[in-house]
């Protein structure tokens, strides 16, 4: 079982609202339950601990790559490639509105954009025009139509004003005008639910139908295919869970719907589906977090679905600021995209199609790339005259486990990608490293000029083997720390290993120490940071010695406190700290007035934070274009790609403009809103709290510790993680009952005393 934490947070100035998904990243903590693993040569090291997916397809001879698609049976697709295909991208702007100007509508006092669309072949804007009375109330609406050579036109004049929100013009000319369901608050203290409510208008103004659908009933898109069908998506809040969003037709002389239940739509609150149209045929673009982006086509007479272009595995990056309007699939099947900014002031129109790479393919293979590193990629595409990178990223669908696997087979066999990205094979990097399947990749910083002191530790420092760097983290590094109250210890000092065992089985309390930690990873946590075991390994000696009465006392303390799926509602002893972003940091003044205290990540010389290598590159040591792998690592490195990132940057220059980014999100009155949620048996999310921030919640002491514990921030020890699994895989029949802690300490000594002598 996976643990996910997901941080939504939105600012508020006045009545705007901005959302942020923290990058709709899902950040998988450490602590995740590892399969039994078998060493050979081919698997090289270790299992995979990350449990997700991964897709990808390889069409017949007639057709080109696709994108990587969820719901392979054969991962060899993906990893036999030798041609490579990237999505090909054509921008071109199209409503570019100032505030001033005759020709601009957003000149027009209330006028207010309604929608962009493809009509009648080419991509116009809809806007609405107010009429006032004689005392300047509002009467009614115009809706003018412009179109991208500059003319435009009024379609309809006069219309109601009581809607204005939501839009749709048909290829014949009618409109359909309608406004979902709201509550209105009078000024006597009551409140009235309004019901949606549908107006079709013919071309000359006529009234052609009006109709309500109930409060909760809501429209989010209408779309017409050419044999004059009408479409949209429905969402009712009465369904929740799976059938929030479905698939409905519309009638379009007398606006009865029809639901379409055999369709598939994404249904979860962080993923959307926009709806387009080719030919007879419905195009829908789904952007779901974990799978990515693909464009499909569904067949509406048996309501089957295909795939036309999957955008993920790609260095496709939809714009920043804009929003999706209207969506199109060409007869080449290349795929056309209308883009808005919110107030309809900008947009452009993108067509995106995959074409084989000519340029020397750089292959990155990897899972959950999306965001900056994805961003820096396409960066990185459109400047090289000699590279491309090709992302090969394992998204939700298939069994990340095997892709990890066969990557390992073909870095066995002197084959693989260029560049290996550690979300996908953290677990294997220890065994790469010492089988010399890594490039040292120090000889090429000093031939760049780029220099250690220059970044934060955490950049170089998370796989070194004396003096050789096997791994750069170029941004956004994942940190562990743990906090307790400090009465519990009975100290406000940290603690050692020692005191914190000797508190856990001295205190008679129901509880667990960490929410989502088990047995075996809360054993995990107490050993990781140490390079010895805590003196139980000597490598100078190879040899090891698990019977000792440290070893029991940490077992049992596991046990206990381990997290379970049956166990009760009890406390939580310790919270992870949190280090997304530079609010949630509990500096030194906020541990005194809470009361907790620093009890991890636990080191052989005490307590620090502890910096994981989920988003650390290295290459391949047999890959035919090393000096390409690292010219795009080292354009990670730079300073424009690091003044781009949203997390932490991995350069000391560009955290100061990282701060000062942060500060903006609170300047000027601004408060940012962190609310929490927790998930529910049946899945879904509930709201638990929120906490609110201001400027004076980001003091220059505050900065001054988070960037001093950057800087204290250390790798955990490499060549103790086949040994961890050692340790895991034999305390599992201790923590079932099984075996006895004397036992599990018998066979953890014999197997840890194996590992050591095969490494003599």
């Amino acid at each position: 079982m996976s643990f996910y934490a997901v941080i939504v947070t939105y600012e508020r100035k006045s009545f705007n609202t901005i959302w942020h998904f923290n990058g709709f990243k899902l950040i998988a903590r450490k602590g995740e339950m590892s399969m039994k693993k078998i060493r050979s040569l081919t698997a090289l090291f270790l299992s995979c601990l990350l449990l997700a997916g991964c897709g990808g397809q390889k069409d017949n001879a007639e057709s080109t790559w696709r994108g990587i698609q969820a719901g392979m049976d054969d991962l060899s697709a993906i990893t036999d490639r030798t041609e490579y295909y990237d999505i090909v991208i054509d921008q071109e702007p199209l409503f570019q509105w100032e505030q001033e100007g005759e020709d601009s509508p957003l000149s027009i006092e209330y006028a207010g954009f309604v929608n962009m669309q493809f009509y009648q072949g080419e991509p116009v804007q809809l806007w609405r025009k107010p009429n006032f009375g004689s005392v300047g109330e509002l009467l009614s609406w115009d809706i003018v139509l412009y179109r991208h050579d500059g003319n435009r036109e009024t379609v309809l004049q006069g219309i109601s004003s009581a809607y204005g929100h939501h839009g749709y013009l048909d290829q014949e000319g009618n409109f359909y005008w309608w406004k979902n369901s709201g509550t209105t608050e009078h000024s006597n203290g009551t409140t009235e639910n309004t019901d949606t409510s549908l107006k079709k208008y013919s071309p000359s103004g006529e009234l052609l139908f009006e109709r309500q659908y109930g409060y909760g009933y809501d429209f989010s898109t209408i779309r017409q295919t050419a044999d004059g069908r009408i479409y949209l998506i429905v969402r009712n809040k009465e369904w929740g869970g799976e059938g929030s969003r479905r698939l409905a037709e519309l009638d379009p002389e007398t606006g009865l719907i029809t639901e379409h239940t055999a369709v598939k739509m994404v249904t979860t609150a962080m993923d959307s589906q926009y709806l387009g149209v080719w030919g007879d045929k419905l195009a829908t673009l789904k952007a779901q977090v974990m799978s990515g982006n693909e464009v499909t086509a569904i067949d509406m007479t048996d309501g089957t679905e295909a795939c036309i272009l999957s955008l993920k595995g790609t260095s496709y990056v939809p714009p920043d600021g804009f929003s999706i309007q209207d969506l199109r699939i060409l007869e080449d099947e290349s795929v056309e995209i209308l883009w808005s900014s919110g107030n309809g002031s900008k947009s452009l129109r993108e067509r995106l199609w995959m074409e084989k790479v000519e340029r020397t393919p750089i292959v990155l293979r990897a899972r959950n790339t999306e965001g900056w590193l994805t961003d820096q990629v396409n960066s990185f595409n459109r400047q090289s005259e000699t590279y491309h990178v090709v992302v090969e990223d394992c998204g939700l669908g298939n069994d990340v486990e095997d892709f990890a696997r066969l990557t390992s087979v073909q870095l066995a066999s002197g084959k693989g990608p260029d560049i290996i990205y550690s979300s996908l094979m953290k677990d294997y990097m220890p065994g790469l490293m010492e089988k010399g399947a890594l490039e040292d990749l120090r000889p090429y910083m000093e031939r760049s000029g780029i220099r250690e002191e220059d970044y934060f530790p955490f950049t170089f420092g998370t796989w070194k083997n004396g003096d050789g760097i096997y791994g750069v983290s170029p941004a956004s590094p994942v940190l562990a720390g743990y906090c307790m109250d400090s009465t519990f210890l009975g100290s406000t000092q940290e603690p050692d290993i020692e005191t914190l065992i000797d508190a856990l089985l001295s205190s008679q309390e129901k509880a667990v120490f960490l929410k989502g930690y088990d047995s075996q990873e809360l054993l995990e946590l107490f050993l990781a940071g140490t390079d010895t075991l805590w003196g139980m390994v000597d490598w100078e000696k190879r040899s090891c010695d698990f019977s000792g009465n440290l070893f029991a006392q940490i077992l049992e303390a596991a046990k206990r406190y381990g997290d379970r799926e049956d166990t009760e509602a009890v406390s939580c002893l310790a919270k992870q700290r949190s280090f997304a972003d530079i609010f949630d940091f509990d500096d030194a003044a906020e541990r005194k007035n809470k009361g907790t205290v620093i009890c991890g990540t636990l080191f052989d010389d005490g307590c620090h934070v502890a910096v994981t290598s989920y988003s650390a590159l290295a290459v391949n040591v047999n890959s035919p274009h090393k000096e390409g792998a690292w010219e795009f690592i080292s354009f990670l490195l730079g300073e424009t790609a690091q003044s781009a990132s949203s997390g932490i940057p991995a350069s000391r220059s560009a955290f100061g403009s990282w701060v000062e980014k942060q500060k903006a999100r609170v300047a000027g009155g601004k408060s940012l809103h962190k609310l929490h949620t927790k998930k529910l048996p049946d899945g879904s999310r509930v709201i638990t709290g929120e906490t609110i921030y201001t400027e004076a919640d980001i003091t220059d002491e505050i900065i001054a510790e988070f960037r001093e514990t950057l800087e204290d921030a250390r790798p955990y020890p490499l060549r103790t993680v086949p040994i961890l699994d050692i340790i895991r895989d034999e305390a599992a029949d201790y923590f079932s009952g099984s075996k006895s802690a004397g036992e599990a300490a018998r066979l953890v000594t014999n197997r840890v005393q194996t590992y050591l002598d095969e490494g003599r």
